[in-house]
């Protein structure tokens, strides 16, 4: 609503009052007048309610902006303090990159080198094993005259002759215990020949008491025994046949006889022997081995011979024939002899 004035000239404009028209005051009283009967209607409750959470709006607006302020601050320490740490893990992470780039080519020159190394051993091991072979073959067809043997024993190797020939046929053994060896290898040409040669030295007498009189010859004598009676020998019926031989060879000295019956183990297993094996010249070896040590009067403890069945050494001869059964049977003689 707009007053209407009327136009006053200057000398009216200085009087303290103003002429309105009548029609004017009305529609203002009007005007007042629904202002007061609407007024209450809109500034109710519901308008103050909204006016305070308005204000409280604005209060946790400032205090928002506030707080954003604040955390945009600290972001940016955080980033800042972070791209410097971060720049360190990556020069960290490079160095470490570059360590192992080095590392891994070194490991690959060392791993050439190890595969060259391998193939020299390789290479030296088969010349030593060929060698070995060949010189071994020439000693075992030497040793076969009884006059060599006290040559061969004269010299300040033979101890260690005997050392070695142990270490070699236990190593051997082991090497090849689950798998059957093959006899035209020179490994298996190797470790046959040492055997033969100190199957042909027990056979001579000095052979045997030089075998006996030293530490180094029961050593071998105790590694005969143990690849014998254990499952590693397998099928090697050449190397079976040259130490049950070699331990016959021994038998025949006392001291050697002696020595061998203390193997408890090694009669159960020539009766295994003569009992399952199909070759002949291995049952055979292992008849006379068992003749060897039952035959000396009071040779055997009772324990002993308790633990040979007479049964079994019948049925044996009853099934055998030949000379291995001749053998068996003079062995159960002197059993029976035993227990008389």
């Amino acid at each position: 609503m707009a007053a209407k004035y009327t136009k006053k000239d200057a000398s009216d404009r200085q009087q303290p009052f103003v002429t309105v028209l009548r029609a004017d005051v009305d529609q203002l009283i009007t005007e007042i007048m629904q202002v007061k009967e609407f007024l209450p209607k809109v500034l109710n409750a519901d308008l103050f309610s909204i006016f305070s959470k308005l204000d409280r709006c604005e209060q946790e607006l400032e205090m928002s902006e506030a707080e954003n302020k604040r955390l945009r601050k600290k972001l940016e320490q955080f980033s800042l303090e972070h791209n410097t740490e971060l720049m360190e893990v990556k020069k960290r992470n490079d160095s470490l990159l570059e360590d192992c780039e080095r590392y891994r080519q070194e490991k690959y020159e060392l791993k050439c080198q190890l595969s060259e190394m391998n193939q020299q051993m390789g290479d030296q091991s088969e010349y030593c094993s060929s060698m070995g072979a060949a010189v071994c073959t020439l000693l075992w067809r030497v040793s076969r005259q009884q006059d060599s043997v006290a040559s061969l024993l004269g010299g300040n190797k033979s101890e260690e002759f005997l050392h070695i020939t142990a270490r070699t046929v236990e190593s051997y053994f082991e090497t090849y215990s689950e798998e059957v060896s093959k006899e035209t290898s020179d490994e298996f040409q190797f470790v046959l020949a040492l055997t033969g040669t100190i199957t042909n030295i027990a056979a001579a007498a000095q052979g045997r008491d030089f075998l006996m009189s030293k530490d180094s010859g029961r050593g071998l004598i105790d590694s005969f025994v143990t690849v014998l009676t254990s499952s590693t020998l397998g099928k090697n019926v050449k190397l079976r046949n040259l130490i049950l031989m070699a331990l016959y060879n021994i038998s025949i000295n006392f001291s050697g006889l002696q020595y061998i019956i203390k193997k408890q183990e090694l009669l159960g297993h020539l009766l295994h022997v003569i009992r399952v094996e199909n070759d002949s010249e291995l049952r055979l070896n292992a008849a006379r081995l068992l003749q060897s040590i039952v035959m000396e009067p009071n040779s055997l403890s009772s324990e002993a011979i308790e633990s040979i069945s007479l049964p079994v050494i019948q049925n044996l001869v009853r099934a055998t024939k030949g000379e291995l059964r001749e053998t068996l049977t003079e062995v159960l003689s002197d059993l029976q002899s035993y227990c008389t």
